[in-house]
């Protein structure tokens, strides 16, 4: 038999199945129960909450030859086969999007007249009824409101207000729910046991919950994809967050961390590790919105925030829910405009950036590139808290800092520099701070232009002032090395320490990929072997 997706295995065939909908289904037990059957049904919701399911199953249940005492279709009388079959000559489930002319419902409107081969009702559902031309619906207008006792019309729509009124009015309406997150999870463990399928943590039945966004369908169709990549029925973090292109637990618990505190270039950095990852853009943004909600609701419980890892501990430490909920607004508001750009990564990266530098942004504070705050929380005052005198950070003292520093004070001196390094370690504590750089010789173009005196001049006084130290206590010389001497010293430049670094990295990332489980099995599957593997 061939394999059946888990949202048609697991449709309802008895009302007490349904999930998420019991004020619809007790209301249509009692009216089958009392006998007191409308002529006309309106089921309208989201998409994926159990309207058609729900049709098929009432009129199953109005049409059984065999009923249970509970109301429910036995299942297995003619009537109810012939439903599920598709061959039932007194059920008829037209879409709404494809027969929306006015010539599809004068034929359904002929059919009507005709009494039921069994049975005492002739049921019609008509899904996406919204899809339905202005015509169509006027011509199944004096059909609704007065139809043949036999007939019994449900109509289904996710857009209700698409309808006319006149067609409303002539209807008992059935509003669906969007299923709650914690009844789908309970539903999708119910599954999961039923199937014999495994979660490496409970963590991810509540995560595929509040993926499928109250949809009991799109639920068990994300289930269903994660399943695809999954490996021996068990279903781990990694293949959830690969299947479906989200950015991992750790990933987004350092992401929201970085920017609760302020810390802009480790925000920065993770995100632009993300979207090299593939990550999709608009996930990461639905992610990231998701997980300041739960922070924001469970802001009086920080300890279950810690607890379950959505965030670093100390993160909230002095931030008010105010700031909290401008957070939250401003990421909703300029999230939407970005992803409507025409470079939306850029823009969301600046948009985070932004976020982190709130504080200062929102005091009107003039910070120049080399003064952008590493920890936004400790340095800035928001206008939504009480300002308090804080210490300015330490500075550090490397000599790979300092270059950072001279990266966004004087870019061009840093490029060159970034041909040469260290013949010794300097010690930051030495007075007067001895600092020896060499460039290998065929870099020396480079050193040429470090010499230079005004190129010199500055150096000197950026060398001052990162270290804090007089200019006449720096001691700066520079070197050119022959190629004989590099190799003796097997001495290298940053900027090959920095590609070495990256094609280390890179081969690891290759190195992860050949071997990870789920390419040796599809390489077992289609017997054969990776052949390239490009990254970005």
């Amino acid at each position: 038999m061939a394999y059946q997706v888990l949202a048609r295995k697991w449709r309802p065939k008895q009302f007490e199945e349904v999930v998420g909908q019991s004020h619809v289904t007790r209301t249509l037990q009692n009216a089958i129960k009392q006998d007191k059957l409308a002529h006309a049904y309106l089921f309208t919701g989201t998409r994926g909450v159990g309207k058609t399911s729900i049709a098929r199953l009432f009129a199953k249940a109005i049409r059984c030859e065999n009923r249970k005492s509970d109301f429910n279709p036995c299942l297995i009388c003619p009537s109810c086969k012939d439903i599920d079959s598709g061959s039932s000559m007194d059920y008829t489930e037209i879409d709404g999007a494809s027969n929306n002319s006015v010539d599809d419902i004068r034929a359904l409107i002929d059919n009507v007249q005709y009494l039921p081969t069994r049975g005492k009702h002739k049921i019609y559902v008509i899904d996406e009824v919204h899809m339905l031309s202005v015509s169509a619906f006027n011509a199944l207008l004096k059909t609704l409101e007065e139809p043949p006792a036999h007939a019994i019309f449900i109509l289904a729509t996710t857009d209700p207000h698409k309808l006319l009124g006149t067609v409303i009015s002539r209807c008992q309406r059935y509003d669906f729910k969007n299923v709650p997150t914690d009844v789908l999870s309970k539903h999708v463990e119910h599954i999961a046991k039923v199937e014999g399928i495994t979660f490496s943590t409970p963590k991810i039945a509540h995560k595929l919950a509040e993926l499928g966004k109250g949809s009991v369908r799109d639920t068990l169709s994300i289930f269903d994809q994660v399943l695809g990549l999954s490996g021996n029925n068990t279903i781990t973090e990694e293949s959830l967050t690969l299947a479906l292109g989200l950015a991992s637990g750790s990933a987004m618990k350092a992401l929201l961390s970085s920017l609760l505190t302020g810390e802009a270039k480790t925000c920065s950095k993770i995100y632009k590790q993300l979207i090299e990852e593939n990550i999709d853009l608009k996930k990461l943004c639905d992610q990231i919105l998701d997980a300041f909600y739960i922070v924001i609701n469970s802001i009086d419980d920080q300890e279950l925030l810690y607890k379950e890892e959505n965030i670093s501990r100390g993160s909230l430490e002095d931030i008010s829910i105010s700031e909290l909920f401008w957070i939250y607004e401003t990421l909703a508001k300029d999230f939407n405009w970005a992803l409507s750009t025409m470079n939306p990564d850029k823009v969301v990266l600046i948009i985070l950036q932004k976020i982190c530098l709130r504080r200062s942004i929102l005091n009107g504070d003039d910070l120049k590139l080399g003064e952008i705050p590493q920890t936004g929380k400790s340095e800035i005052v928001s206008p939504v808290m009480k300002s308090a005198p804080i210490a300015a950070p330490k500075k550090a003292r490397s000599w790979n800092d300092f270059l950072t520093y001279l990266t966004q004070t004087s870019p061009a001196t840093s490029a060159n520099l970034g041909h040469a390094n260290l013949l010794h370690e300097i010690d930051p504590n030495s007075v007067p701070l001895t600092i020896e750089v060499a460039f290998p010789e065929e870099a020396s173009v480079f050193k040429e232009y470090v010499d230079e005196r005004e190129t010199w001049a500055r150096l000197k006084n950026h060398l001052a002032d990162f270290f804090e130290l007089d200019i006449e206590k720096i001691n700066f010389k520079t070197h050119l090395l022959t190629q004989a001497e590099k190799i003796d010293k097997n001495f290298k430049t940053k900027v090959e320490l920095d590609d070495e670094a990256m094609n280390n990295r890179n081969e690891a990332r290759r190195q992860k990929i050949l071997n990870d489980p789920f390419v040796k099995e599809a390489e077992k599957i289609f017997n054969s072997k990776i052949d390239k593997i490009i990254l970005k």
